[in-house]
Protein backbone atom coordinates (compact mmCIF):
# COMPACT_ATOMS: atom_id res chain seq x y z
CA UNK A 1 0.00 0.00 0.00
CA UNK A 2 1.44 3.42 -0.97
CA UNK A 3 -0.03 5.30 2.00
CA UNK A 4 2.05 3.69 4.78
CA UNK A 5 5.12 3.76 2.52
CA UNK A 6 4.94 7.52 1.96
CA UNK A 7 4.03 8.12 5.59
CA UNK A 8 7.04 6.10 6.68
CA UNK A 9 9.37 8.07 4.38
CA UNK A 10 8.04 11.42 5.60
CA UNK A 11 8.18 10.41 9.25
CA UNK A 12 11.74 9.20 9.02
CA UNK A 13 13.03 12.29 7.24
CA UNK A 14 11.73 14.48 10.06
CA UNK A 15 15.18 15.31 11.56
CA UNK A 16 15.98 17.23 8.36
CA UNK A 17 12.54 18.58 7.48
CA UNK A 18 11.11 19.21 10.94
CA UNK A 19 10.67 22.93 11.58
CA UNK A 20 8.19 24.03 14.18
CA UNK A 21 6.04 26.78 12.73
CA UNK A 22 2.82 28.54 13.67
CA UNK A 23 0.82 31.36 12.16
CA UNK A 24 0.81 32.91 8.73
CA UNK A 25 4.61 33.15 8.57
CA UNK A 26 4.94 29.37 8.87
CA UNK A 27 5.83 28.80 5.24
CA UNK A 28 8.65 31.35 5.30
CA UNK A 29 9.99 29.89 8.54
CA UNK A 30 9.83 26.40 7.09
CA UNK A 31 11.89 27.35 4.03
CA UNK A 32 14.41 29.15 6.26
CA UNK A 33 14.80 25.99 8.29
CA UNK A 34 15.23 23.84 5.19
CA UNK A 35 17.92 26.07 3.71
CA UNK A 36 19.65 26.21 7.10
CA UNK A 37 20.02 22.42 6.86
CA UNK A 38 21.22 22.41 3.26
CA UNK A 39 24.83 22.07 4.36
CA UNK A 40 24.09 18.97 6.42
CA UNK A 41 27.32 17.24 5.35
CA UNK A 42 29.30 19.86 7.24
CA UNK A 43 27.25 19.18 10.39
CA UNK A 44 28.28 15.64 11.44
CA UNK A 45 25.97 15.42 14.46
CA UNK A 46 22.84 16.28 12.48
CA UNK A 47 23.95 14.03 9.61
CA UNK A 48 24.48 11.01 11.87
CA UNK A 49 21.20 11.70 13.67
CA UNK A 50 19.32 11.88 10.37
CA UNK A 51 20.82 8.65 9.01
CA UNK A 52 20.23 6.88 12.32
CA UNK A 53 16.55 7.89 12.24
CA UNK A 54 15.94 6.08 8.93
CA UNK A 55 13.82 2.96 9.18
CA UNK A 56 14.81 -0.30 7.52
CA UNK A 57 12.32 0.31 4.70
CA UNK A 58 13.45 3.87 3.97
CA UNK A 59 17.14 2.95 4.17
CA UNK A 60 16.55 0.12 1.68
CA UNK A 61 14.71 2.42 -0.74
CA UNK A 62 17.49 5.02 -0.54
CA UNK A 63 20.17 2.40 -1.11
CA UNK A 64 18.45 0.88 -4.15
CA UNK A 65 17.57 4.28 -5.65
CA UNK A 66 21.09 5.56 -5.08
CA UNK A 67 22.61 2.45 -6.64
CA UNK A 68 20.45 2.87 -9.75
CA UNK A 69 21.47 6.53 -10.05
CA UNK A 70 25.13 5.60 -9.67
CA UNK A 71 25.12 2.78 -12.21
CA UNK A 72 22.38 3.70 -14.70
CA UNK A 73 21.55 7.30 -13.92
CA UNK A 74 22.45 8.77 -17.30
CA UNK A 75 20.89 5.95 -19.36
CA UNK A 76 17.63 6.06 -17.41
CA UNK A 77 17.70 9.75 -16.56
CA UNK A 78 14.24 10.63 -17.93
CA UNK A 79 12.18 8.34 -15.66
CA UNK A 80 14.55 9.03 -12.77
CA UNK A 81 14.09 12.79 -13.21
CA UNK A 82 10.31 12.36 -13.08
CA UNK A 83 10.63 10.18 -9.99
CA UNK A 84 12.89 12.76 -8.34
CA UNK A 85 10.38 15.48 -9.23
CA UNK A 86 7.65 13.43 -7.56
CA UNK A 87 9.72 12.77 -4.43
CA UNK A 88 10.93 16.38 -4.32
CA UNK A 89 7.36 17.60 -4.62
CA UNK A 90 6.29 15.30 -1.79
CA UNK A 91 9.09 16.67 0.38
CA UNK A 92 8.18 20.24 -0.55
CA UNK A 93 4.50 19.59 0.17
CA UNK A 94 5.38 18.05 3.51
CA UNK A 95 7.55 21.05 4.38
CA UNK A 96 4.75 23.43 3.43
CA UNK A 97 2.21 21.42 5.43
CA UNK A 98 4.25 21.87 8.61
CA UNK A 99 2.45 25.18 9.04
CA UNK A 100 -0.91 23.44 8.57
CA UNK A 101 -0.54 20.45 10.84
CA UNK A 102 1.50 18.11 8.59
CA UNK A 103 -0.96 16.83 6.00
CA UNK A 104 -0.03 13.78 3.90
CA UNK A 105 -2.69 14.77 1.36
CA UNK A 106 -0.95 18.10 0.73
CA UNK A 107 2.41 16.37 0.36
CA UNK A 108 1.06 13.88 -2.19
CA UNK A 109 -0.85 16.57 -4.09
CA UNK A 110 2.22 18.78 -4.43
CA UNK A 111 4.31 15.74 -5.44
CA UNK A 112 1.88 14.76 -8.20
CA UNK A 113 1.69 18.38 -9.36
CA UNK A 114 5.49 18.63 -9.62
CA UNK A 115 5.74 15.32 -11.53
CA UNK A 116 2.93 16.37 -13.90
CA UNK A 117 4.57 19.72 -14.63
CA UNK A 118 7.99 18.12 -15.01
CA UNK A 119 6.96 15.73 -17.81
CA UNK A 120 6.40 18.33 -20.57
CA UNK A 121 9.23 20.56 -19.33
CA UNK A 122 11.98 17.99 -18.91
CA UNK A 123 14.87 20.33 -19.78
CA UNK A 124 13.75 22.89 -17.23
CA UNK A 125 13.20 20.16 -14.65
CA UNK A 126 16.74 18.89 -15.25
CA UNK A 127 18.03 22.45 -14.86
CA UNK A 128 16.21 22.85 -11.53
CA UNK A 129 17.39 19.48 -10.22
CA UNK A 130 20.95 20.11 -11.41
CA UNK A 131 20.87 23.54 -9.78
CA UNK A 132 19.60 22.00 -6.55
CA UNK A 133 22.43 19.46 -6.56
CA UNK A 134 24.86 22.29 -7.35
CA UNK A 135 23.50 24.28 -4.41
CA UNK A 136 23.86 21.23 -2.17
CA UNK A 137 27.46 20.69 -3.29
CA UNK A 138 28.30 24.39 -3.03
CA UNK A 139 26.83 24.80 0.45
CA UNK A 140 28.58 21.72 1.80
CA UNK A 141 31.92 22.57 0.20
CA UNK A 142 31.67 26.01 1.76
CA UNK A 143 30.91 24.53 5.17
CA UNK A 144 33.61 21.84 4.93
CA UNK A 145 36.38 24.09 3.62
CA UNK A 146 35.52 27.14 5.70
CA UNK A 147 33.81 26.00 8.92
CA UNK A 148 34.40 29.38 10.56
CA UNK A 149 32.13 30.97 7.94
CA UNK A 150 29.54 28.18 7.75
CA UNK A 151 26.77 30.72 8.38
CA UNK A 152 27.49 32.12 4.91
CA UNK A 153 27.09 28.77 3.16
CA UNK A 154 24.15 30.26 1.28
CA UNK A 155 26.71 32.04 -0.94
CA UNK A 156 28.24 28.71 -1.99
CA UNK A 157 24.76 27.30 -2.52
CA UNK A 158 23.81 30.21 -4.75
CA UNK A 159 26.93 29.93 -6.87
CA UNK A 160 26.48 26.17 -7.19
CA UNK A 161 22.84 26.53 -8.24
CA UNK A 162 23.54 29.16 -10.88
CA UNK A 163 26.55 27.29 -12.28
CA UNK A 164 24.90 23.90 -12.75
CA UNK A 165 21.49 25.26 -13.77
CA UNK A 166 23.04 27.26 -16.62
CA UNK A 167 25.49 24.51 -17.53
CA UNK A 168 22.61 22.05 -17.93
CA UNK A 169 21.56 23.90 -21.11
CA UNK A 170 25.08 23.98 -22.56
CA UNK A 171 26.56 20.68 -21.35
CA UNK A 172 23.40 18.71 -20.71
CA UNK A 173 24.86 15.19 -20.87
CA UNK A 174 27.78 16.02 -18.61
CA UNK A 175 25.60 17.84 -16.10
CA UNK A 176 22.99 15.05 -16.05
CA UNK A 177 25.72 12.50 -15.37
CA UNK A 178 27.18 14.71 -12.64
CA UNK A 179 23.99 15.34 -10.73
CA UNK A 180 22.89 11.72 -11.09
CA UNK A 181 26.15 10.45 -9.63
CA UNK A 182 26.22 13.02 -6.82
CA UNK A 183 22.60 12.44 -5.80
CA UNK A 184 23.08 8.69 -6.19
CA UNK A 185 26.17 8.76 -3.99
CA UNK A 186 24.38 10.69 -1.25
CA UNK A 187 21.38 8.32 -1.30
CA UNK A 188 23.47 5.15 -1.59
CA UNK A 189 25.96 5.95 1.17
CA UNK A 190 23.30 7.35 3.49
CA UNK A 191 21.00 4.38 2.91
CA UNK A 192 23.80 1.82 3.28
CA UNK A 193 24.96 3.29 6.59
CA UNK A 194 21.32 3.40 7.71
CA UNK A 195 21.01 -0.31 6.93
CA UNK A 196 24.22 -1.14 8.82
CA UNK A 197 22.97 0.78 11.85
CA UNK A 198 19.96 -1.56 12.02
CA UNK A 199 22.24 -4.41 13.12
CA UNK A 200 22.73 -4.24 16.88
CA UNK A 201 26.04 -6.14 16.75
CA UNK A 202 27.80 -3.40 14.76
CA UNK A 203 25.65 -0.37 15.52
CA UNK A 204 27.66 1.06 18.42
CA UNK A 205 31.11 0.62 16.81
CA UNK A 206 29.90 2.32 13.62
CA UNK A 207 28.36 5.29 15.44
CA UNK A 208 31.45 5.66 17.61
CA UNK A 209 33.73 5.60 14.56
CA UNK A 210 31.55 8.12 12.72
CA UNK A 211 31.84 10.48 15.69
CA UNK A 212 35.61 9.98 15.82
CA UNK A 213 36.01 10.67 12.09
CA UNK A 214 33.25 13.23 11.32
CA UNK A 215 34.34 13.74 7.70
CA UNK A 216 34.09 10.05 6.82
CA UNK A 217 30.56 10.19 5.41
CA UNK A 218 31.26 13.12 3.01
CA UNK A 219 34.45 11.35 1.91
CA UNK A 220 32.58 8.10 1.20
CA UNK A 221 29.97 10.04 -0.78
CA UNK A 222 32.68 11.77 -2.83
CA UNK A 223 34.38 8.44 -3.59
CA UNK A 224 31.06 6.84 -4.57
CA UNK A 225 30.24 9.79 -6.86
CA UNK A 226 33.61 9.55 -8.62
CA UNK A 227 33.23 5.79 -9.10
CA UNK A 228 29.71 6.27 -10.46
CA UNK A 229 30.87 8.96 -12.88
CA UNK A 230 33.66 6.71 -14.18
CA UNK A 231 31.23 3.79 -14.60
CA UNK A 232 28.76 5.93 -16.56
CA UNK A 233 31.39 7.67 -18.68
CA UNK A 234 31.18 5.09 -21.55
CA UNK A 235 27.42 5.72 -21.81
CA UNK A 236 28.09 9.45 -21.90
CA UNK A 237 30.64 9.07 -24.72
CA UNK A 238 28.37 6.73 -26.68
CA UNK A 239 25.49 9.19 -26.41
CA UNK A 240 27.70 12.03 -27.63
CA UNK A 241 28.79 9.97 -30.65
CA UNK A 242 25.17 9.08 -31.46
CA UNK A 243 24.16 12.73 -31.26
CA UNK A 244 27.01 13.62 -33.60
CA UNK A 245 25.86 11.03 -36.14
CA UNK A 246 22.26 12.30 -35.96
CA UNK A 247 22.44 16.07 -35.38
CA UNK A 248 18.82 16.52 -36.36
CA UNK A 249 17.79 14.80 -33.09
Amino acid sequence: MPYPLVADILTNTRPVLAVETTGLDGIASTFSGLFARFDILSEPQLLIQTIDSLSLLVATILTVTGGICLLRGFRWHKPIVLLLALLGGIGLGYALSLSMGRSLVIALAVGLLCATLAAPMLKWTIAILAGTVGAFVGANLWGLLSPDHSSEAWAGAGMGFITLALASFLLSRLVVTFFMTVSGAVLFVGGTIGLLLRFDAIREPIIEHLHEVPRMIPLLMAVAAIIGFVIQRPSLDASAETAGDHPED
